[in-house]
């Protein structure tokens, strides 16, 4: 039994090691999914993958996790794979903020305006704004 609560640490440390690189950085969005719900995984992937745009302006990355297998997408280098140990269960969308903090979960597909219009709501987000606003000006 403490093997597989070590195991299960083990795995949670390497996938908080990889959310961790983007604090401060970039907002994220983890889509998770097991065998049953590829479809849906594949599916609120390519709603979000259409706006590339409005993702990279709201410095968004997605990691789509299908089974064993997370695939990192920021939209400006080439994807990147990797294996973690956790299985997910049933299919899930989560948005963590720039300050690591969970702010949406849902077993639903979305459309991406669902995360753009929280997004734009969020007091950085709205800090974000103004600063560009008044480099243009």
């Amino acid at each position: 039994m403490k093997y597989v609560v070590i195991i299960f640490l083990l795995s949670n440390t390497v996938w908080s090691q990889n959310l961790d690189a983007h604090l401060w950085e970039n907002r994220v969005i983890v889509i998770s999914a097991d065998k049953a719900n590829i479809q849906k995984a594949e599916s609120q992937f390519n709603l979000l993958n259409k706006e590339k745009e409005k993702l990279i302006d709201r410095r968004l990355v997605i990691y789509k996790c299908i089974e064993k297998t997370c695939v990192f997408y920021d939209f400006k280098q080439v994807e990147k794979m990797s294996k973690t140990n956790k299985n997910p269960e049933g299919f899930s969308i989560t948005l963590i903020g720039l300050d690591g903090g969970k702010k949406y979960k849902s077993n639903q597909i979305e459309q991406a305006n669902v995360f753009f219009d929280l997004i734009d709501k969020m007091p950085m987000r709205r800090q974000e704004l103004k600063n560009k606003k008044g480099k243009n000006d």
